[in-house]
């Protein structure tokens, strides 16, 4: 009876495991290949923190998680995070901030401005709906270090490392189980 428990607890085990491993998957596949689309499958997406716009609620390499947003929810105070040109040059950077103002344009679509924390003027770009990646949900206090580093070369040459070496410790420790197991039944 026991050995039974043990082997459905097993079969549960590798399912939870291979569950959790095929949706880590498709989350780095969709990272990878179709951004945009992460947060309207899992509901959510985690940014790293680069500017001191939001300090002190959010800190440089704070990890925020946003959600999918619903911006007819949104209320001026809220912090979301988008997509803006910041600089004027074309390319759009991913900013958190505060919602300043919420209005219409002439064919009934949201125009968001934003400020950051502790300003009373609103930041130089318009938003329109397709700009809004998430709403703020919480931060991960420094986590964005750790996931630079995951990103960067040597992050990604230390993971290498570590899953061929682990990979290779758990190869020499079944080889000699299984040396042993044979050994049991020769002297059987």
């Amino acid at each position: 009876m026991e050995s039974k428990t043990k082997h459905i607890a097993k079969q549960i085990g590798s399912i939870i495991f291979y569950l959790i491993s095929g949706l880590l998957i498709l989350y780095i596949l969709l990272e990878l290949f179709i951004p945009d689309m992460t947060i309207k499958v899992f509901q959510f997406k985690p940014f790293v923190v680069i500017t001191e716009s939001m300090e002190p609620v959010i800190n440089v390499d704070d990890m925020v998680i946003v959600y999918n947003p619903n911006v007819d929810e949104l209320e001026v105070g809220d912090i979301i995070t988008f997509r803006a040109d910041i600089n004027y040059d074309g390319t759009k950077e991913i900013i958190t901030h505060y919602i300043y103002s919420i209005t219409e344009n002439t064919e009934g679509e949201l125009v968001f401005r934003t400020n950051r924390y502790g300003s009373d003027v609103a930041d130089t770009w318009i938003l329109q709906e397709g700009d809004v990646i998430g709403v703020y949900g919480f931060k991960i206090p420094q986590l964005g270090v750790f996931v630079n580093f995951l990103k960067s070369p040597f992050g990604i040459a230390a993971i290498a490392v570590n899953v061929i070496v682990i990979g290779a410790i758990v190869y020499i420790v079944k080889s000699g189980k299984k040396e042993a197991v044979q050994q049991e039944n020769k002297e059987a």
